[in-house]
Formats: C-alpha cells, structure tokens, sequence
C-alpha cells in the first residue's frame, strides 16, 4: 500500500484514511496544517504516547497518539508501530495492521472498520484486535508456567530460576504495553463520552481490558509464588548444609583435640610405653565422638529441620488438649 487509501464509512458519515507511511498523509490535499504537523511528529514517535483535546462548546474534540506493540518476547526491539489521529468526522491510520487480520482478509478487515458508526469506532474495533493478539500470548505464558511448576517437582536448580525470572520479565513487559490500552480506553471516555455511552465496540473494550488485566495479576502471583518457593528451598537447603557442617565439625573435635595432644611429642607422654596404648587412644577417640553423636541425637541436632519443628509443634498441641473424663 504505496498510497493513502480513502474510504467512506458508517454510510458516508465519516471517513477513513489508510496508509504505511507518514510522508504521504503530508502530501495529501485533504489535511489542514494541523494533521500535517501531527503526521510529521508522528515520523519521529516510536515509542506509545497520546494527545486527547476535549473542547466543550465546539465539536473539535480529538485523539492522536501513537502505539508501539512488540508481540515476540525474544525480541522486544521488533515493535509494530501504529499512528492514529480520530475526531468526529475522520479516522486516521499509519501502519501496517496485518498482523492483526488473525483469520480475516485485508477486505473483511475493512469492511468491519467501514461498517462501525463512528471514527472512535472503527479504532476501538483495531485496539480490540490489538488485545485479542495479547490473549494468545498469555496463553503461551500459561503453559510455560504449567511447564516450570512441572520442573520444580522434579528439579529445583539455577536453570530453572532464571526461566521463572525470565517469565517475570516477560510478564512486566506485556503489563506496560497493556497500559497504554488502557490509557486509550480512558481518553476515549473522555473525548467521545457521547458516542461510546452504549456502543458495542466500547463495551468489548472494557471487557477485554478487564480480562487480559484480570490474566497477568492472577499469572504475577503465581510467578511470585514460584519465586517464593524457590526462595524458600534454597534457604531449606543452606540451612541443611550448615547444619550437616556443624555437626560434621562437632563430630570431630574429641578426634582433632586428642590428635592435636598426642601430636606435640612431649617427652613424658607414658602413653606410649604402654602395650595397650593405641587401642586405649582408639577407644577414647571413638568414645568420645559417639557420646557427642549421642547428645546431638538427643538435642534433636541431627535431624530433620523441618521434622524436627512439626514434632515439637505435635507434642506442644497434645499437651495443650485436655480431654475431661466423663
């Protein structure tokens, strides 16, 4: 589409200008300097923005913005850029929108913008489109989240930490681009009030707004649920090792301070003199750590962590519930 495409709409009440490139609406007859500045701010925009003016006593009212969507999270500097102008007698586009055709043709894409009522309308028709590609996204997220809780039962490692990370990333980046639709929606309401009380379009606006919100707050907290657990498991495991580390030391300080003794080589050490002697030291070294294994068993030390604090939970609720005989 190499030219500026015009289209009467809503039984010629209003019309629609299509286009790919901005360079052409500047040249185009039937735009005032107002909408040729617009389309020149519009050549350097490549980022979301939007301009609402809302007059009151004259029918001036409009909104101009631009919208940045990236639909592939592996490369979020692949951005669909679409211009907008819209007041009450024209709707501008500058953009490439096939990628939001979904199972239609070019003509019946068109035809449902060209059959709506009102400019505000047919746009409102293009930014449903824009949420309906969104849902399919958040599908993909919901399987991978089904895959990583999956892989948590399975394998708790680094791997997977960073893939939760990553799908939190993912997560952040779908919410700030479904911001700015919802920025849309509110500077509809306020610039066309009229028009999008009872209209359709509007409608499934809001309600598709309401449901891909409702998706990525329920998708957040399970994302950071996983991350909690995550958390929590590495603690476990930290807490596991010290412990197993402490009483691998304790374990071993009867057989390290003994040694110690009998490595100074004193000169009155009769212990060496007698026939018994390496069994006695044997004896005392192997004593002296299973009495110490002994008494960290009984502490409790050399269990469970976790066993250990539900058991003392257990014995402390028995004692706490007192059964009156009859």
């Amino acid at each position: 589409m190499a030219k500026v495409e015009v289209m009467q709409a809503g039984q010629d009440k209003w019309t629609w200008y299509q286009m790919r490139d901005a360079k052409l609406l500047m040249e185009h007859p039937d735009f005032d300097e107002h909408l040729q500045k617009w389309a020149q701010e519009s050549l350097m925009c490549t980022h979301n923005q939007i301009t609402s003016v809302y007059y009151k006593e004259k029918n001036e009212n409009y909104i101009s913005g631009t919208l940045a969507i990236n639909m592939n999270p592996d490369h979020w500097e692949d951005v669909h850029i679409l211009h907008y102008y819209i007041d009450e007698k024209r709707l501008v586009t500058i953009g490439d929108p096939t990628w939001l055709f979904h199972n239609m043709d070019n003509h019946e894409w068109n035809q449902y913008i060209l059959g709506c009522d009102y400019p505000v309308d047919g746009f409102m028709f293009v930014v449903n489109a824009i949420i309906r590609a969104f849902f399919g996204r958040m599908d993909e997220i919901e399987m991978q989240l089904k895959e990583i809780e999956f892989q948590m039962k399975e394998n708790n490692g680094g791997k997977l930490l960073r893939e939760i990370v990553d799908l939190r990333n993912q997560m952040t980046r779908w919410n700030v681009q479904t911001v700015a639709l919802k920025e849309i929606r509110f500077a509809i309401e306020e610039v066309f009030p009229a028009l999008v009380k009872d209209a359709q379009t509007f409608h499934t606006l809001k309600v598709r707004l309401a449901r891909i919100q409702m998706l990525q707050t329920a998708y957040e907290h399970e994302i950071d649920t996983l991350l909690k657990i995550d958390d929590n498991v590495a603690n476990y495991r930290s807490n596991n090792i010290m412990k197993t580390l402490t009483v691998f030391t304790v374990l071993l300080t009867p057989m390290t301070a003994l040694g110690a003794i009998w490595g100074m080589n004193f000169k009155n050490m009769p212990e060496l003199e007698w026939k018994w002697g390496y069994l006695a030291s044997l004896i005392l070294i192997f004593g002296l750590t299973g009495l110490t294994y002994w008494w960290l068993k009984r502490k409790g030390l050399t269990g469970d962590i976790l066993d250990m604090n539900l058991e003392h939970t257990s014995k402390k609720t028995r004692k706490k519930t007192v059964h009156p005989s009859e």
